[in-house]
């Protein structure tokens, strides 16, 4: 009961924060093209879904049981917003303008609710207050399915003209029409626009990380819940 309980506060404090990061950071509809919003709202709807389901148990002292199709997508929603959390920590805050600090506090520290708060509290909610989930090692596999369809919808609204700013991409990372393009490399020109390293090497790479990262939260996971 304890652990539906933190739970409930949780996800709430994590909706709550996304919520109110996504109202400070939005400027217009370009916005909602952004990895960090989308999958902001991905998470929101997961958990919400979760919530109702912990309340209705409190309220019913009865369990409301969902299909482990659920349970995977809550996995992929936490996967796709520890995305967020890692990508922004390691890769676009240290090249932001400003300095990696400002990177968090700007926007009335909105930023650091969709870049931290948010992710952290799902991925506590997922790692050690989720039960019930029936996982397979194979499902690691699925953690590339949101980050490569988010990659394949940048580069066709791209090709169809959309622009971010001066770039071709909303993110340094996946910046392809950067000099460096999809296969180059050129540090020297690694800043707020490119890192120097072409796109292709950057997903194969992100898509490697995520898939190892996706088999230590379903290890954790297990343990945690003796499933």
């Amino acid at each position: 009961m304890k652990k539906r309980i933190l739970s409930i506060i949780i996800i709430i404090i994590a909706i709550v924060s996304s919520i109110y990061g996504i109202i400070r950071t939005s400027y217009s509809l370009l916005t909602y093209t952004y990895f960090t919003t989308l999958s902001n709202i991905f998470i929101d709807v997961v958990l919400l879904i979760f919530l109702i389901r912990e309340i209705y148990y409190l309220v019913n002292k009865k369990e409301l049981e969902v299909k482990n199709g659920l349970y995977i997508t809550k996995f992929l929603a936490t996967i796709s917003i520890t995305l967020t959390f890692f990508v922004f920590m390691t890769i676009l805050a240290p090249t932001i303008e400003g300095g990696f600090i400002n990177a968090y506090i700007m926007y009335g520290c909105g930023s650091l609710c969709l870049h931290f708060i948010t992710p952290l509290l799902a991925i506590i909610d997922f790692l050690f207050l989720t039960k019930g989930y029936k996982s397979k090692k194979s499902h690691a596999l699925y953690a590339i399915i949101p980050p490569l369809l988010y990659v394949l919808f940048v580069v066709i609204a791209s090709s169809l003209g959309l622009r971010w700013g001066t770039m071709g991409a909303p993110y340094n990372f996946l910046n392809f029409k950067a000099p460096t393009g999809w296969f180059g490399f050129d540090l020297s020109i690694m800043g707020f626009e490119s890192l120097g390293i072409g796109v292709f090497y950057m997903i194969v790479l992100l898509t490697i990380i995520f898939v190892l990262i996706g088999l230590l939260f379903l290890w954790i996971r297990n343990k945690v819940n003796k499933e």
